[in-house]
């Protein structure tokens, strides 16, 4: 993959033009992108991310950088249809089970290290103001660390798979899994991670029965075309 030609000086910063892979952006151009927030009411599955990296962000879809296995995944585990990529994430809300997506927190970096804590502090707020608004089926966490933040935890204190946490209000099912990404050497391929979807699956069954399921929320309207990702409203 092409790295950024030059980085950015004190006077300057990030105006520097990125690769070919960018277009001939600037890394200022998309540092100042956000993605659509893909929700609507009762989804099957809501997953949250950590914050657009630059590529998914100049894409404008979730999860867009070559060897990610996000998209693999929901592919083999037989979520979404065998053709779908990151540019059909939006048709992943029409999908049964329906699938939407968004990020703990909105702005694009290059590295999760530049996100600041009272950014995590304000994004986890805003998530729970979502989810008691459009209470999805299953939450899914990519990433222990979004968890750990989302409810104020250690790392260390995080375990992947089903959360006993519950979110006063919501009927949503916590679920937490390994990032996605091909550096995580724990899961270094598809196959190796395929059974945390089978176990998303399980859990929408379950709701599915629920006695506490369906909950209708009439008032809500789909976010699927909001531009302002830090705007819950």
């Amino acid at each position: 993959m092409p790295k950024v030609r030059s980085k950015p000086t004190k006077n300057k910063p990030y105006l520097q033009k990125l690769g070919p892979m960018f277009g001939g952006c600037s890394e200022e151009e998309i540092r100042s992108k956000t993605l659509p927030q893909l929700i609507k009411p009762n989804l099957s599955i809501l997953f949250v991310g950590i914050n657009p990296g630059l590529y998914s962000a100049y894409k404008g879809h979730y999860y867009s950088k070559k060897g990610n296995h996000f998209w693999p995944c929901l592919v083999q585990s037989k979520l979404v249809p065998a053709h779908f990529t990151p540019d059909n994430d939006q048709d992943c809300l029409g999908l049964e089970p329906s699938i939407g997506f968004t990020d703990i927190v909105s702005r694009c970096t290059r590295a999760q290290s530049e996100l600041r804590d009272e950014e995590f502090d304000e994004g986890a707020e805003k998530l729970r103001v979502k989810l008691l608004k459009y209470n999805p089926m299953v939450v899914v966490f990519n990433g222990k660390q979004i968890f750990a933040r989302f409810v104020g935890k250690k790392l260390k204190d995080v375990s992947c798979g089903r959360q006993s946490y519950r979110l006063p209000g919501c009927f949503s099912v916590f679920y937490t899994m390994s990032n996605t990404s091909p550096l995580n050497a724990h899961y270094p391929n598809v196959q190796s991670r395929i059974f945390f979807y089978d176990e998303i699956k399980a859990l929408i069954a379950e709701q599915k029965v629920s006695p506490y399921w369906p909950v209708q929320v009439k008032s809500a309207p789909s976010e699927l075309n909001s531009e302002k990702t830090d705007d819950v409203s």
